[in-house]
C-alpha cells in the first residue's frame, strides 16, 4: 500500500524515511521516532512518515500523539481510508468514543466497503453502549471480508452480553473452526460458559486462551476470577501475580490480587498491592474502598482517615453526578456515614446487580402460580449454610420451625464451601438444593420450580450474596431476613424483616423496603454449646484481681475514638485489662503503639488466640464486662457473651449496623446497658468497671433469666416469624401491596 501519490520529493528526505521505516522494521522503535519525525517535517507533502509515526505511538501506547500524527496525514492524504481508520482507533484507544466515531464515519464515506473501518466503528459504538448499531457494523465487516475473524468475535461478545448464548455459541463454534487458535474467541467462550454457570467448560475454554496467547492478561484475570468463584483460591492467587508480574502496569490486575489477599486475610500484602494500583493509575479510584477495608483490618489509624475521606468523597461525586460506583455497600458499615447515604449506595449497587441479569429476563419464565396446598412453602437462600455465623445463628431456628403449616426450602449458593454442618442444614429441611454451578436465571428456575411462596434471602450485601436471582422474582413474595440486616435498596426485594430497637419507625426513611417489624429482636440467637471446662485467668494472660474489659468484635469494626475510650477507662481503673481477639501481626502492632500513645502499657492489651467456639465461650466467662464497637456493633460477639453470662454495653447510634447490640439487649432484658452516645458509654463504662458488686449482680442475673429470656427463645421467634411470613402472603393473596406492619408478640 502506498499513501503518497505526490512527487518524489529530494533524496536526502526520502532516504530519511526510507531510514525510518528500516528501523521500525528492526524494532528499534526509540529509533524509528526521532528518524520519522525529522522525515515528516522534512517530506511535507509525504503522508507516510506521519502514518507510520501515529502507528508507532499507538502500539507505544501514546494514542493522544498517534491521534495528532494520523491527523496530519488525513491533510495530505484525505482519501486514504486506513487513515481514519487508524485515527479512529487512536481516538477510541485515548477514551474519546464519539470522536472515534465521526473519525470511522468520515472514513466509510470514502469507502463504505472497508472491513476494517466497520470493525473499528463496532468497537467505538460499543464504548458508547450502542450495542445494537455495533453489532450492525460487526456484521458488515465480517460480511465484507470472512477473514476478519475479530468482527466475528466482537459480534459474538455483544449476543453474549445481550443474552445470546446460543447465537453467540454459534459464533465462537464458527471462529474456532477457522483459526482453532484465536486466544479472543476461546476468551469469549469462555465467559459465555461461565454466564451460563458451566464452569467445567469455562475453565478448559479460559485455560485454551492461555494456550493460544500466554500471558494473556484478560485471560489470566477472567480464569482467576472463576477460580475464586470455587474457592480455589490459591490457584487463582498464583494466576493474579503472573497477571501483576507480567503486566505490571495493569492498575486493575494489582486491585483484584489485594481483593483476593484481604479474602484470605492477609491485610498486609493486600494494603501493599492496593497502594501499587494507585500509584499505577492513581485516576482508577475503584480500590479504595478495599484499601479502607483492609487498613481498618489493620488499625491503622494514621492511613485510614485520609483514604475513608476519599472514599466517601468519590461515593457521594459518583452518586450525585451518576456515575458508576463500584464501592460495595458493606465497606461503609464501620463508618459513621449517614443513612441517606447508605441508602443511596445500596439503591446504585442493587441497580447494577439487576442491570447484569437484565438480558436473561427475556428466557425466565415463572411457571404458573400452583393451587395452595395446606402449607406455606418457604425458601431460603443463603451462601452459609455453614459454619459461619451466619449459619450457627441459623440453625436452631431452622430446628424451631413449624413442620405442620410450612414447608421449608434451603437453596445453598455456595456448595463448594459446604462442611458437616451443611449436611446438618440439608437434613433439617424439607428440601435442600445447591445452586452453585448455576447462572442467575437457571437458579430462579430451580426456585419457581418448586413453587416456592416466600423467599427469603439471608445474605444481603454480604460476600457471595445473590441479589441477581431475585431480580427475576422467582418467589411472589421476597424479604431480606439476618444475615445483613441492613436495607438493600433493591425493588426486587420488598420486605426487610427487623425490630423496632434496630430499625427505630424514625429511620425507616433511610430504608427502600416496607419494614417488618418483629415485636423482640430480629437477631436468631443460639444455645450454644459452652465446653464443661474451667479456665484460669492466668492461662490466658489475664490478671487474677484487675477488672477484665472485652471485646472480641472483629478488629475492623474498632475506631480510634472507641479505642480512646477504652484506654482512658484503662487508665481510670487500676489493674485493669482489655482482652481482644487476636488479629494480624500489624493489627496487634498497631493497636499496642495506639495504647502507648494514649499512656497506656501495652502489656494491658491481652490478645486471645483462636478456639474452638465451645471452648471459647467457657473461657470468655473469665471476663467481667464485654465493650461493644460503636459504628459497627457486635452481633454473634454479643449473644456470645450473653451466653456465656458476660453483660454487653453497647452504644445505639443512627444507622442499622450500629444498633444491633441495643436490639439484642433489648431482647435480653437488659435495656440499661444500652447507651445513646460516646459520653453516656464511656461514663456507664467507667461506673461500671469500678463497680464489682453492680457487676456482680448484671451477672447473677444474666444467669437467672438467660433460658427465659425472648432473646434465646427460638421457638418465641420462630412463631414470630411465621405470622410475618403468612400476613405477607395473606396480602399478596389478596391484590394488596406490601407494607410495613407490626407482628404481634405472642404470650410469654
Amino acid at each position: 500500500m502506498s499513501l503518497s501519490n505526490a512527487p518524489r520529493e529530494a533524496a536526502a528526505p526520502q532516504a530519511l524515511k526510507a531510514d525510518g521505516l528500516a528501523r521500525l522494521r528492526a524494532g528499534d522503535a526509540a529509533g524509528a521516532e526521532a528518524v520519522l519525525r525529522r522525515a515528516a517535517d522534512a517530506l511535507p507533502a509525504d503522508p507516510e512518515p506521519a502514518f507510520y509515526l501515529g502507528n508507532l505511538l499507538l502500539t507505544t501506547g501514546r494514542p493522544g500523539e498517534a491521534a495528532d500524527w494520523f491527523r496530519r496525514a488525513l491533510a495530505r492524504a484525505p482519501d486514504v481510508r486506513e487513515v481514519h481508520n487508524n485515527l479512529a482507533a487512536a481516538l477510541l484507544q485515548a477514551g474519546d468514543a464519539g470522536a472515534a466515531v465521526l473519525a470511522a464515519e468520515r472514513g466509510l464515506a470514502v469507502d463504505d466497503g472497508f472491513a476494517p473501518l466497520h470493525n473499528t466503528l463496532g468497537n467505538a459504538l460499543a464504548a458508547l453502549d450502542q450495542m445494537l448499531r455495533a453489532a450492525a457494523h460487526y456484521d458488515r465487516a465480517y460480511a465484507a471480508d470472512p477473514s476478519l475473524l475479530s468482527a466475528a468475535v466482537n459480534r459474538a461478545n455483544i449476543l453474549r452480553d445481550l443474552g445470546r448464548h446460543d447465537a453467540a455459541m454459534a459464533l465462537y463454534a464458527e471462529v474456532l473452526d477457522r483459526d482453532p487458535t484465536l486466544a479472543v474467541a476461546h476468551l469469549g467462550l469462555g465467559l459465555l460458559h461461565q454466564a451460563a454457570g458451566a464452569m467445567d467448560l469455562a475453565e478448559a475454554a479460559l485455560r485454551r486462551a492461555l494456550a493460544a496467547a500466554p500471558g494473556d492478561a484478560a485471560a489470566l484475570k477472567n480464569l482467576a476470577i472463576l477460580l475464586i468463584g470455587e474457592s480455589r483460591q490459591h490457584q487463582a492467587l498464583a494466576l493474579l501475580r503472573d497477571l501483576t508480574t507480567l503486566h505490571p502496569d495493569l492498575a486493575n490486575g494489582h486491585a483484584d490480587l489485594g481483593q483476593l489477599l484481604q479474602t484470605l486475610g492477609r491485610h498486609d500484602e493486600a494494603v501493599a498491592a492496593f497502594r501499587r494500583a494507585l500509584a499505577v493509575d492513581p485516576a482508577d479510584r475503584c480500590c479504595l474502598p478495599f484499601l479502607m477495608q483492609s487498613l481498618m483490618y489493620q488499625c491503622d489509624w494514621k492511613a485510614l482517615p485520609a483514604v475513608m475521606s476519599d472514599v466517601l468523597a468519590d461515593i457521594r461525586h459518583g452518586l450525585a453526578v451518576g456515575a458508576v460506583t463500584t464501592a460495595p455497600p458493606f465497606c461503609l458499615a464501620a463508618t459513621d456515614a449517614p443513612g441517606d447515604l447508605r441508602l443511596a449506595l445500596a439503591r446504585h449497587y442493587s441497580a447494577r446487580c439487576i442491570a447484569a441479569v437484565a438480558p436473561l429476563r427475556a428466557r425466565f419464565a415463572r411457571p404458573p402460580a400452583r393451587p395452595r396446598g395446606a402449607r406455606l412453602r418457604v425458601g431460603y437462600v443463603s451462601p452459609d449454610f455453614r459454619r459461619h455465623s451466619v449459619g450457627i445463628s441459623f440453625r436452631d431456628l431452622l430446628a424451631a420451625h413449624d413442620r405442620t403449616g410450612f414447608e421449608w426450602h434451603g437453596y445453598a449458593l455456595r456448595g463448594d464451601l459446604a462442611d458437616e454442618m451443611t449436611d446438618e442444614f440439608a437434613r433439617r429441611f424439607d428440601a435442600f438444593t445447591p445452586l452453585d454451578g448455576l447462572a442467575a436465571d437457571g437458579a430462579a428456575g430451580r426456585i419457581a420450580a418448586d413453587g416456592i411462596d416466600v423467599l427469603i434471602d439471608l445474605a444481603g450485601h454480604t460476600r457471595h450474596s445473590a441479589i441477581e436471582i431475585f431480580a427475576l422474582s422467582p418467589a411472589p413474595v421476597q424479604a431480606h431476613y439476618l444475615g445483613y440486616g441492613a436495607t438493600l435498596g433493591a425493588d426486587c426485594i420488598p420486605y426487610l424483616i427487623t425490630d423496632p430497637a434496630h430499625t427505630p419507625p424514625a429511620m425507616a426513611g433511610h430504608c427502600s423496603e416496607h419494614l417488618v417489624y418483629l415485636p423482640d429482636t430480629f437477631m436468631a440467637a443460639p444455645r450454644a454449646e459452652i465446653a464443661g471446662e474451667t479456665w484460669r485467668r492466668a492461662e490466658c494472660g489475664l490478671p487474677e484481681d484487675g477488672v477484665v474489659l472485652a471485646c472480641f468484635n472483629a478488629h475492623h469494626k474498632f475506631d480510634p475514638g472507641t479505642f480512646a475510650v477504652w484506654m482512658r477507662l484503662l487508665a481510670a481503673v487500676d489493674g485493669s485489662v482489655l482482652w481482644c481477639r487476636s488479629g494480624t501481626d500489624r493489627a496487634t502492632e498497631n493497636l499496642r503503639r495506639a495504647a502507648a500513645d494514649a499512656g497506656i502499657d501495652p502489656a494491658r492489651l491481652v490478645f486471645a488466640a483462636h478456639l474452638p467456639h465451645a471452648r471459647h465461650l467457657a473461657r470468655h466467662r473469665l471476663a467481667d464486662l464485654a465493650l461493644d464497637t460503636r459504628h459497627h456493633a457486635g452481633g454473634v460477639t454479643t449473644l456470645d457473651a450473653l451466653w456465656a453470662g458476660v453483660p454487653v454495653l453497647t452504644m445505639a447510634g443512627t444507622t442499622q449496623p450500629s444498633r444491633t447490640g441495643a436490639s439484642i439487649l433489648t431482647a435480653a432484658g437488659l435495656p440499661g446497658l444500652i447507651t445513646g452516645s460516646l459520653a453516656d458509654y464511656e461514663a456507664e463504662a467507667r461506673r461500671l468497671a469500678s463497680d464489682p458488686e453492680t457487676l456482680a449482680s448484671l451477672r447473677r442475673r444474666l444467669r437467672a433469666t438467660r433460658d427465659t429470656c425472648a432473646l434465646f427463645d427460638q421457638p418465641r421467634l420462630a412463631r414470630h416469624l411465621e405470622s410475618a411470613y403468612m400476613t405477607m402472603w395473606r396480602r399478596h393473596a389478596d391484590g394488596r401491596p406490601p407494607a410495613s406492619f407490626h407482628v404481634p408478640p405472642l404470650p410469654r
